[in-house]
Order: C-alpha cells, then structure tokens, then sequence
C-alpha cells in the first residue's frame, strides 16, 4: 500500500478493507496513520477475544480449514442467499494454499488492536452485516476503541458486506469518502 502510494504521489487517502482485509487495515492505520485520510472497516474485529470452549473449538478446527471441502462444507451454505459472495468463496476454496491458510487462522487468534486504536484519531466508518450479531458486536467492540469512529449496519448481509450488498455497502463507504474530503476542506 505505501509503495503504491508513493508510486502515485498520493500523500494520504481513504484506505479500507473487509474482513481480514479490515485487520490489514488496522495494522495500517496503527503502524503509518500519517497516510490515512479515513479508513473504513468492514465485516472485522480489532481482537480475538474467545472464550475457553471457542478457544478450544478454533484450535482443534484449525488445521481443518487447508481443505478445500471442509471449507466449502463450513462455508457455503450461509452463502445461498447471496450469489456474488458464494461464487467468490467457491473461487476462493479452489484456490486454496493449505499450510498458509492453517498458519493464517493461528495467526486470526491471536490478534488484538485495542490498544493500538486507543491512540487513533483517524476518522473511521466501521460497517458490519446484521445476519450474524457476533460481526455487529465486534464492530461495536471495534468503535469502543476509535474516539473518531461512526459505526452503521448493512441489513441483510454478512461477511463479506461488499459481495452481499455491493450497492448499499459502494453508497455507503461514498457518502463517507465525502463526508470526509468535506471535513477536510473545511479545516483548510
């Protein structure tokens, strides 16, 4: 993301991501915030707070998810209601690189931002799909840690939001964009 950036002359912007690309984000945001103009988050968390039985659950599932059929099986059935975001998943499962994707999960566990967005001023849209209310808790848990944050709920969507309801999630992250660049002029 710097390297592009730099390769385009372009001082800061309005970087974000979904799901695993949200947390990407967030390590963007803590570690170079000077390039954030906004950011937005979608469909992730900033910590992997698990309780004991989860815990246990994630780590005995874990080497699982390097099958392409496992996945598809865990996976897919959600995804019925939403052609995009299947077809992607199906792409994305046959495509699959098993160790990285085992090494990736162990890695999902042991994420924790909180701290590090405690310190963050960057405006921030926080975005989260209502067919699951673990994706709405995490993004509220997320907002608890971002003094400069709004936070808004895509109806019938799940992760990721931008496959299930591209068009509500393309309105919204624009009205954001806008809302920002306005504010910026207005500090000007």
């Amino acid at each position: 993301m710097l390297a592009i950036l730099e390769k385009e002359g372009v001082s800061q912007a309005i970087i974000g991501g979904t799901s695993y690309g949200g947390i990407l984000t967030m390590n963007l945001m803590t570690q170079n915030p000077q390039i954030f103009k906004g950011a937005f988050l979608c469909d992730t968390f900033c910590a992997t707070d698990l309780s004991p039985m989860m815990n246990a659950l994630a780590q005995l599932t874990a080497p699982l998810v390097k099958y392409s059929w496992f996945m598809k099986l865990s996976t897919l059935p959600i995804y019925k209601r939403w052609p995009l975001a299947r077809s992607y998943f199906v792409d994305l499962f046959d495509r699959i690189r098993p160790e990285e994707s085992v090494l990736q999960r162990r890695a999902i566990e042991a994420i924790d931002y909180r701290a590090a967005l405690d310190k963050c001023k960057i405006p921030t849209l926080l975005l989260a799909g209502d067919f699951s209310g673990k994706l709405v808790q995490m993004m509220k848990t997320t907002k608890e840690h971002l003094s400069h944050a709004q936070d808004l709920v895509i109806s019938d969507s799940f992760d990721p939001s931008n496959l299930c309801q591209p068009a509500k999630f393309n309105a919204l992250v624009e009205e954001f964009a806008k809302q920002v660049f306005e504010e910026d002029a207005e500090h000007r």
